[in-house]
């Protein structure tokens, strides 16, 4: 096999696994190990963890893995697995997952282990501490409460696809944490592994990989599966898309077009070019398994992962492109720009930044302002989407919360108000994209300010969380702080109308109108197999009664669109946009008969527009000055494409 240790590549004859290379090693062999002494590296690649998994081998929905630690003294050591990784949010316990973990002398000898808590084993006998072996448990089939994120999360299904994220397969040693780690993992044959790492050594059933140290490992993601894969370059950027989608009804080619389309945008948004060299978007869709608790992505500095049901593209496609938008933007934030709590991340301490608006909230304000601002979307579309969030953030959350304590507190206390962040972090940046644009004349935007504070930092430095606000005056204005300091870190809900009037959007709280409906008046609900279900049948409008749905209906489709979760909103629209009075609506339903059997039926009423209450609307201004619509231009980047 090929071992890299540091620059050098040289062939032993022995594998990660071997514990004993005694004298009856081959001449070869001693020739090798008295090079790489001659050279110095010998120390080096004594230095390393030194892992190797079996995928052809899973148990139980379990893996085996054997480490050979780098050198120790002392008398105890401490091994861990995060408590919590960034960008999750939660405490993921990764140690829950782990099962039978021993440890050995270079004699193989076993070692006394103890756990401590549910992240921490003390190993005695430190300095005599060779090898550690221990099983993991695949995640998204455990029974365990409290599970990761799915995203976040791990998969075993043997012969068919491993989602391994690192932060739940390895381990590391207490001090240890900046040491360099080797991987080696033997695959069933012709299977490929999607992460953002690059393999030293690569086979048609082995791969081996070298992380620098646990941050770039718990980093990077990997999905080991059969190959779909295409890549695409975008300026000096090398972009992977690698697919697993059992059913085959989505590939990575048909992903590498739309998303070539995004990082054209994304590209000249960001100033003419990308801010990686390589990087890959992992996708598994689930067509196998059973509903998973959660749907989403995970990013990374240079992948992002995606775990997301398997559904036909016309219903999954564009919401793909959105999410895959918003993880790629994060090579901006936090990925280059964060606080100490973000770039020195405690993998076993909960303590989180202040400035979840910036890290999530700019982030996903981006990913749909570059949309627009790259003509892939219209305006029209780009306010809808601000309007919704405006209505989710009002609705579903505390308006009053100050957003920097929600932030600190994410991951307890205001567990329940994080997703706000996608919401109401969102319409921050927006309100402070078209202030700065007010205040500079229309020179500088909230672009121009992440890029000043990307040039400040930058990915090897970080900022004090109490002193950004101060550092954002210093590059823009005090008017800036003030906005900050009043509705991110204060408890006032932002006037949205003041902000959005700038570029000639009137904001409307709520106001009565004549629509059609599908008579639901939101009394839906995701049911455990993913399904838009009826939760009640009290609350449905004159519509609903003339369809005649009841409780724990099923809507399947919408004038013969199959509808998902993700499809539904976007369906429904351009159904009732098609509709008019008079016209024959048609819904079809999924009902339990009386004796529990599913039945498909088709329901049907005149179309009829009802009076509702509206709620948290942006429309365009009818006569805008002069000055809103130069604004509105800049900001849209109108003309200038």
């Amino acid at each position: 096999m090929n071992f890299m240790c540091g620059n050098n590549r040289v062939d032993l004859l022995f594998s990660f696994e071997d514990q004993n290379c005694n004298m009856k090693c081959s001449h070869k062999m001693v020739f090798v190990l008295f090079l790489l002494m001659a050279t110095g590296s010998a120390a080096i690649c004594q230095d390393n963890y030194r892992y190797s998994i079996d995928l052809t081998k899973v148990e139980d929905d379990k893996i085996s893995v054997a480490l050979l630690v780098p050198k120790l003294t002392g008398e105890t050591v401490n091994f861990y697995f995060p408590r919590i990784v960034p960008g999750t949010y939660m405490n993921s316990n990764y140690g829950r997952f782990v099962h039978e973990l021993m440890a050995f002398d270079k004699a193989g000898k076993s070692i006394p282990v103890k756990k401590t808590d549910d992240n921490t084993w003390e190993i005695s006998k430190a300095n005599k501490l060779y090898k550690i072996t221990y099983k993991v448990e695949d995640s998204w089939d455990s029974e365990l409460d409290k599970k990761p994120y799915t995203m976040a999360g791990t998969s075993f299904e043997a012969g068919k696809n491993f989602v391994l994220n690192t932060c739940g397969i390895f381990g590391y040693l207490e001090d240890k944490r900046n040491t360099a780690f080797d991987l080696q993992f033997t695959k069933p044959a012709g299977f490929y592994a999607a992460t953002g790492l690059e393999p030293y050594n690569s086979s048609n059933t082995q791969d081996m990989f070298k992380a620098g140290n646990a941050d770039e490992l718990y980093d990077s993601p990997m999905m080991f599966s059969l190959p779909d894969t295409t890549s695409v370059r975008v300026a000096q950027t090398d972009v992977l898309i690698a697919v697993y989608s059992p059913k085959k009804l989505i590939s990575s080619a048909y992903l590498a077009q739309g998303l070539s389309k995004l990082l054209l945008a994304t590209k000249d948004y960001l100033g003419g070019k990308l801010p990686v060299k390589k990087y890959a978007f992992i996708y598994y869709f689930n067509g196998e398994q059973a509903p998973l608790a959660s749907a989403g992505a995970w990013e990374h500095s240079y992948s992002s992962f995606y775990s997301m049901p398997e559904l036909p593209v016309e219903q999954i496609g564009k919401t793909m492109i959105d999410i895959s938008s918003h993880e790629f933007f994060h090579i901006v934030t936090p990925l280059t720009i964060s606080s100490k709590e973000v770039k020195a991340f405690n993998f076993n301490k909960t303590v989180l930044s202040k400035h979840l608006w910036l890290y999530e909230g700019s982030t996903e304000y981006d990913s749909h302002h570059a949309q627009v601002w790259g003509g892939l979307i219209t305006p029209d579309v780009f306010l809808e989407t601000l309007a919704e969030k405006i209505k989710n953030s009002r609705s579903q959350y505390n308006d009053s919360l100050s957003f920097t304590e929600m932030s600190v507190e994410a991951a307890g206390t205001y567990a329940s108000q994080y997703n706000n962040v996608y919401e109401k972090g969102a319409l921050i940046s927006a309100c402070l994209d078209l202030l700065l644009l007010q205040r500079s004349d229309l020179q500088y935007s909230l672009k121009n300010l992440k890029h000043d504070l990307g040039v400040k930092y930058g990915r090897d430095k970080y900022f004090i969380d109490n002193e950004l606000f101060n550092d954002i005056e210093k590059l823009t204005w005090p008017e800036i702080k003030d906005f900050l300091l009043t509705y991110v870190q204060g408890s006032k809900p932002i006037p949205y109308e003041r902000y959005f009037a700038l570029a000639g959007v009137d904001y409307v709280a709520r106001e009565t109108v004549s629509k059609f409906s599908l008579g639901h008046d939101d009394n839906l609900r995701i049911n455990t197999e993913q399904e838009i279900e009826f939760e009640s049948d009290v609350t449905v409008n004159p519509t609903g009664v003339a369809l005649g749905y009841k409780k724990g209906d099923i809507i399947w489709k919408v004038g013969g669109k199959e509808l998902s979760i993700l499809s539904f909103r976007e369906v429904l629209k351009d159904y009732l946009a098609s509709l008019k009075e008079g016209d024959q609506m048609f819904v079809t339903i999924k009902r339990k008969d009386a004796a529990g059997k599913m039945q498909v039926l088709d329901l049907k009423t005149p179309a009829k527009k009802q009076a509702r209450v509206a709620e948290h609307l942006l429309r365009w201004t009818t006569n805008p000055t002069e000055q809103q619509i130069k604004l509105k231009n800049k900001w849209l980047n109108v003309g200038c494409r």
